[in-house]
């Protein structure tokens, strides 16, 4: 028996390819002229155009970045006399309120000492007469106390005679 040979070559992993030729474009698919890329150098008024449009954009990034630098400064200006304001009027407040109880609180002391509990309880709901702005809403639901404050006034106008007036 004959031994098997191939006409063709063994395949060789990892090995260059062999060279093919590069395919030649067909006379029918381009022309000769259009194919070729041609080296020109740009015309003196197209470099001087791009020389121009360069310095303008470097000259409006430069005042655009001096123009935010402008403005963070400004905001950072305004924010601080913004805290500063903040903490002066905190801290004129703090002073008012201390001021306005220690007022209120002597005043309710003066108060307490003295007059009877009639007068006392009469000036707290600001009772003058039983028509005063203490009077209850008219309407439905409401309760009329233009009878309770009539004993207010009453108890008030005894002094030291009504009863519970020297207090507890």
């Amino acid at each position: 028996m004959q031994e098997f040979t191939s006409p063709l070559p063994q395949p060789s992993f990892g090995a260059a390819p062999p060279f093919a030729p590069r395919p030649q474009p067909s006379t029918f698919s381009s022309t000769p002229i259009l194919a070729q890329q041609l080296e020109e150098e740009e015309p003196q008024v197209i470099k001087d155009w791009r020389e121009k449009q360069a310095a303008e954009i470097k000259a409006r990034d430069e005042a655009s970045k001096a123009k935010r630098e402008e403005t963070i400064a400004k905001a950072e200006r305004s924010i601080d006399q913004f805290y500063e304001e903040y903490a002066s009027k905190k801290e004129k407040a703090i002073r008012e309120n201390k001021d306005h109880e220690e007022k209120f609180v002597s005043d309710l002391t003066d108060s307490l000492s003295t007059g009877t509990t009639w007068e006392r309880i009469c000036t707290l709901v600001e009772l003058q007469n039983s028509q005063s702005k203490t009077i209850a809403r008219a309407g439905a639901g409401t309760t009329d106390l233009s009878r309770f404050k009539e004993v207010l006034l009453r108890l008030k106008r005894e002094g030291e005679a009504a009863p519970g007036a020297a207090g507890y």
